[in-house]
């Protein structure tokens, strides 16, 4: 009889080793970003938007933020782009999902729909969410501001906040303007005066938008997306990039 009992307490304590290795947190995906500290790639995390593509990012900031924002970056470049702004704002208590878009740095290209970067900023969405964040807002450089739009205006329940910065109305595909019609979250479009076209495209979208709260800023100079607020002589759009988020995400 002790035989049997003591089989019966090692095959329960057998399934128990199995039920938690079956539960233990996975591995981060690997990241061929050459900004991530070593402690920031354990926060990697590798997501998958509705259509399949596997989109991968990397997590700051204090776990249980009530407001966070995700990220996207460039077409030239990726999450290393922002990485900087978002360090400071997980410091400022936001939690900061900064993606690499697909087909950046470390998320592959789709066969399909590879300008679909909307559904990868909506997939960071659900992850906050699914991470307990309450309020979210999305910001966007140049071709991720056109794909933040677009996101901003489909995305069900609805976002918190956009930040569009230095984005151009249209991009692969991806066309800002009717997003922006149909849009009414608080939306803040930002470039430089200099920057080519894309001060035009900012006023151009300002003037389109249907959000009862949108805000345009010209700034000075020729600044280009996440070069807005990484620059030790960018405090005052840093300081309007918080204070917009503070008014939205608290």
């Amino acid at each position: 009889m002790q035989r049997w009992g003591s089989v019966a307490v090692v095959l329960v304590a057998a399934v128990g080793a199995a039920g938690a290795t079956a539960a233990a947190k996975p591995r981060p995906p690997k990241l061929v970003d050459w900004c991530v500290t070593k402690a920031e790639r354990r926060a990697a995390v590798a997501l998958r938007a509705t259509d399949g593509a596997r989109v991968v990012g990397v997590l700051l900031g204090p776990a249980r933020a009530r407001g966070g924002v995700v990220i996207a970056h460039e077409s030239r470049g990726g999450l290393c782009n922002w990485l900087p702004y978002g360090r400071r704002l997980s410091r400022e208590g936001y939690r900061v999902l900064a993606l690499d878009l697909r087909g950046f740095a470390s998320s592959p290209t789709p066969r399909t729909n590879q300008s679909r970067f909307d559904l990868d900023i909506a997939a960071g969405a659900r992850e906050l969410r699914r991470r307990g964040v309450q309020r979210v807002g999305l910001i966007g450089g140049s071709m991720g501001a056109t794909a933040v739009l677009v996101a901003g205006a489909r995305i069900a329940p609805a976002v918190d906040a956009v930040i569009a910065a230095s984005g151009p109305t249209s991009f692969r595909g991806l066309d800002a303007e009717p997003a922006v019609r149909a849009m009414q979250v608080p939306v803040l479009f930002i470039a430089a005066s200099d920057d080519l076209g894309f001060a035009d495209a900012a006023r151009a979208l300002h003037a389109e938008s249907a959000s009862p709260r949108k805000q345009l800023e010209i700034v000075s100079g020729a600044s280009h997306g996440y070069q807005l607020v990484t620059g030790p002589e960018d405090a005052a759009n840093r300081d309007l990039f918080g204070g917009f988020l503070r008014a939205t995400l608290g």
